[in-house]
């Protein structure tokens, strides 16, 4: 892992593989880290493009912030780790919650986003989410237990088992903190009506057995909303990049092949 500076002087760790440009920038869920991505990273051509994977604060090796939470921080973190990895423009990468935060960057710093790649992703809108439920999420912190219980039922098949640990591990790490200071920008920040200004060539990637977000929500929340967005279907649940990182990393190459054209 490689560790810089945020301009708010946080300090944010983040690991790169491959050569790029193209350069993707991958931002993970909740409770995630960088390391959520490893399975799909190795899965790529490596000698054709460089993945960029952040830990956000709080997660993975990026100690936990005292600042507040919001999207406008989380963005000086993504592009600190971008720019410290020399990447000026790239392909913005988000899984879940993650993805939300990628739809920001894309519509506040158009500049440096060459692409828009939304994985299982939240969509801009706020989210109202029952306070009790939240606060049982919440509890799981630095229990392996509870977050191996909280996480299971998101699974429709198969993970490889190393990842799967360390995916726990990592999850374990968080501090409560972090988990609800990301969850609550998560759920009570509005862009939508930003959408339509996104001029990135834009990816959304659905889970077919996703109960959190569908494809009929993702189609109608974000595919529409963004102009000549496109909406491709994998056959598993929420959790693609981990059930199916070989075929999210084919849709990943497939994408980028299509920016070179």
């Amino acid at each position: 892992m490689s560790v810089t500076l945020s301009p708010e002087g946080v300090q944010v760790a983040y690991r790169a593989v491959g050569a790029g440009p193209p350069d993707l920038v991958l931002i993970h869920g909740w409770g995630g880290s960088a390391a959520y991505f490893d399975p799909s990273a190795a899965a790529l051509d490596l000698e054709r493009v460089r993945a960029i994977s952040v830990d956000l604060s709080g997660h993975g090796d990026s100690p936990a912030h005292d600042g507040d939470w919001s999207l406008e921080s989380i963005d000086a973190t993504v592009l600190a780790a971008a720019a410290a990895a020399g990447a000026d423009r790239f392909v913005a990468v988000g899984f879940s919650m993650g993805a939300k935060f990628a739809l920001h960057l894309a519509a506040a710093h158009p500049e440096r986003i060459s692409g828009l790649v939304l994985v299982s992703g939240t969509p801009a809108e706020a989210i109202p989410f029952p306070q009790e439920l939240l606060d049982s999420w919440y509890a799981c912190a630095g229990d392996r237990a509870a977050m191996k219980a909280l996480i299971d039922p998101w699974l429709t098949g198969p993970v490889e088992e190393t990842a799967y640990e360390q995916w726990l591990e990592d999850a374990v790490r968080v501090p409560r903190s972090a988990l609800e200071g990301t969850m609550t920008v998560t759920l009570e920040t509005d862009f939508a009506s930003q959408l339509p200004s996104i001029t990135a060539p834009s990816l959304v990637i659905a889970g077919e057995l996703d109960e959190l977000f569908p494809p009929r929500l993702l189609k109608e929340a974000i595919v529409d909303r963004i102009p000549g967005a496109r909406l491709a279907v994998v056959g598993c649940g929420h959790e693609i990049p981990f059930e199916r990182p070989r075929e999210f990393a084919a849709l990943l190459e497939a994408f980028l092949a299509g920016l070179r054209e």
